[in-house]
């Protein structure tokens, strides 16, 4: 019988041996394990970001999984090794802002810290392949894994708010994610970015082509776009542009 599948969470983009390198470790201490790439263009070395985009991302998974999750730009030093536990999913990842959002979402989120020094070979750049591959592989296997007891106060991020006003990601078409979860604000007509109002809208072609409207996407998120264009490019936005909500 085999176990939840491994879904794999990173900035590590396409190109390079880095998928690669975490599929295998995966495979060498779960062989019979089902890795599924959710996400390899995270917003990158941005964990906060890419903590909110993860967070919605996990409302459309099945309900028995392994998240590996690997924005790490503080690798090799002494931030924490961080698991968490919600009923029968699990999340593996640094203690950086990445996790933050599931442990706000959900209260009852068992939280540990990994022992880092149960891990063998560990290189100081690559915690996602000699840490947390191993770490989820056992979990998979049901073997031994030692870590500890992690107060929820002493999380990075805890102090962040549910919704971040902010666009988090930038997706392959120039369409705008904001880190506001649509059904929070249902009453709300207009977003302004960069200077611009962005009027509502149910999808694409709801806005004349080329112009910009905002929508409730397939994650539950508010989103920008121009229909038939590149939001990023027509209004200039990146992540981390502040996003402010109008009711009118």
């Amino acid at each position: 019988m085999t176990g939840p599948p491994i879904y794999l969470f990173t900035d590590f983009g396409t190109g390079g041996p880095y998928l690669g390198q975490m599929t295998s470790a995966l495979k060498q201490h779960a062989p019979d394990c089902s890795v599924i790439n959710l996400m390899c263009d995270a917003p990158f070395a941005n964990p906060k970001a890419s903590g909110y985009l993860l967070s919605a991302l996990s409302e459309y998974l099945p309900v028995n999984f392994i998240v590996v999750a690997v924005v790490d730009p503080g690798v090799g030093s002494n931030r924490k090794c961080l698991c968490l536990q919600v009923d029968d999913c699990w999340y593996l990842g640094p203690d950086n802002g990445l996790l933050a959002m599931i442990a706000k979402r959900y209260p009852q989120a068992q939280i540990t810290e990994l022992d880092v020094d149960q891990f063998l070979n560990v290189s100081s750049s690559f915690h996602g392949r000699d840490i947390f591959a191993p770490a989820a592989g056992a979990i998979y296997t049901h073997s031994k894994l030692n870590r500890t007891e992690l107060s929820r106060q002493n999380m990075v991020g805890t102090d962040w708010v549910l919704d971040l006003p902010e666009i988090i990601y930038i997706d392959g078409f120039g369409n705008a994610m904001t880190g506001l979860i649509a059904k929070h604000y249902p009453d709300i007509q207009t977003l302004a970015v960069q200077g611009q109002r962005v009027a509502r809208g149910h999808t694409f072609s709801d806005a004349p082509h080329g112009m910009p409207l905002f929508y409730e996407n397939s994650i539950g998120l508010w989103e920008i776009a121009v229909n038939l264009g590149n939001a990023a490019k027509t209004l200039g936005l990146q992540v981390g542009d502040k996003v402010a909500i109008n009711m009118s």
